[in-house]
């Protein structure tokens, strides 16, 4: 008899099974063969509750253990991440954020240097206002500080021979004179009197007010509003001063961090169009993309293209990339940045339909990022695809540690979907 399912012989069982097919054909003779004797079989008994709830904590036991090993092995590997967007969207200030939150030295090692940053962009923001304010024929309200307007405006061709792109290195196409950061700082410290002097014109303040052609820096009212504490002899710039100076990306630079045990590489690009040629070759292994989107860029025209809107040419950019064909199984984290800067333009009454008339709601926050949310959501073909969204304030140290450590737990929950794991 075959044994059933469930049960099991053991070698005893064997070997009686043996002895008792030798012992029937031996006493046979020349008779007939008779009928097999049936096999012993022992039966096992089936495992009780208590067993079965032993075996079940033995195997969970098992898998948490693997699945450990594995989540610790991709903590090891670490992450890839492309910050990605055009220029002075704020792909440099999260990264600042980044050194801030989980450097080992901060932004210690680049405070120094951006004392220059600091001065230059004082420096240029009141010679943007200054331009600006002579192409808008705005009048000066104090007619002394026309010899101040003209000062400012002779340095515009020594201003655009600044190299203020590479911290810490000279430029090389650049006279030194120019690049010494001590020259520099008697250049501005020269310029002190008639900066003061324009900024509290009221002719510069409307130009300010009404600005949103200019190309004007975002950190021009912080800096130009604090001339005075820059200006002083021993001045160290703070953690906000460095994360509101801007400094031009040229070249795509790696950086390092752990991240609640995760490591991370991550690149960040320049931003202009002369410069997008060069992020194809890493593209390749990307955990996940983060996107900037300056929300507050929806009345600027682009810097090397003013036919163009800013906010659209970034709408343009964000459907080439996410339906790239490098990344069809690559998840998106978007960050629509500057939401103080838009809200504050939004509340002055300029109006986001009278630059895209496609915008039919209110001009509040609420509608207004609803309606730009979406748009860029509708930039994906695959509508699948997963596109994480947050709207941020880069400058906010507090708001970003909030932000990155959600954008952690995505890239994690992203890796260990991508390898079985959920």
């Amino acid at each position: 008899m075959e044994p059933t399912a469930g049960q099991g012989s053991s070698s005893t069982d064997i070997s009686n099974n043996a002895s008792s097919s030798s012992h029937a054909h031996s006493s046979a003779g020349s008779h007939s063969i008779s009928a097999a004797q049936p096999v012993a079989v022992s039966s096992v008994a089936p495992l009780t509750k208590a067993e079965m709830k032993r075996a079940k904590a033995v195997s969970d036991a098992i898998d948490r253990a693997l699945r450990a090993d594995r989540e610790r092995l991709m903590k090891e590997r670490g992450a890839k991440l492309l910050i990605l967007g055009p220029s002075e969207t704020g792909k440099t200030t999260v990264l600042k954020q980044l050194k801030l939150l989980y450097g080992r030295k901060g932004l210690d090692a680049e405070r120094q240097t951006y004392r220059r940053v600091v001065h230059l962009n004082a420096m240029k923001a009141i010679q943007a206002l200054s331009y600006g304010l002579q192409r808008s024929n705005i009048p000066l309200e104090h007619p002394e500080n026309i010899a101040h307007l003209e000062t400012v405006m002779r340095l515009e061709t020594t201003l655009k021979r600044y190299s203020i792109t590479s911290l810490g290195f000279t430029n090389p196409a650049i006279p030194r004179k120019i690049t010494d950061a001590k020259a520099e700082t008697d250049m501005f410290l020269e310029m002190v009197p008639a900066i003061k002097a324009l900024w509290n014109d009221e002719g510069i303040k409307q130009t300010f007010r009404t600005g949103g052609s200019l190309n004007l820096q975002d950190s021009a009212k912080y800096f130009l509003d604090s001339i005075d504490r820059i200006a002083e002899p021993n001045y160290i710039p703070t953690d906000d001063d460095i994360l509101q100076a801007r400094v031009r990306t040229l070249a795509v630079s790696e950086h390092l961090f752990n991240i609640d045990g995760v490591n991370y590489r991550i690149f960040d690009v320049g931003g202009q169009k002369s410069l997008r040629k060069y992020w194809a070759p890493y593209f390749d292994d990307v955990n996940a993309i983060i996107f900037m989107c300056a929300l507050s860029a929806y009345d600027q025209p682009c810097e090397d293209d003013e036919r163009q809107n800013r906010l659209a040419e970034c709408l343009s950019l964000f459907n080439s990339i996410a339906n790239h064909k490098l990344f069809e199984m690559t998840s998106f984290i978007l960050f629509l940045n500057k939401i103080d800067i838009f809200q504050r333009k939004l509340e002055s009454g300029s109006l986001l339909r009278d630059h895209f008339p496609a915008y039919k709601g209110e001009n509040d926050y609420a509608s207004a990022t609803d309606f730009i949310h979406e748009e860029f959501l509708g930039q994906c073909k695959d509508t699948s695809k997963q596109v994480y969204v947050h709207f941020t304030h880069a400058t906010d140290t507090k708001q970003m540690r909030v932000i990155v450590l959600a954008v952690n737990a995505i890239v994690q929950r992203l890796n260990l979907r991508s390898s079985g794991l959920l």
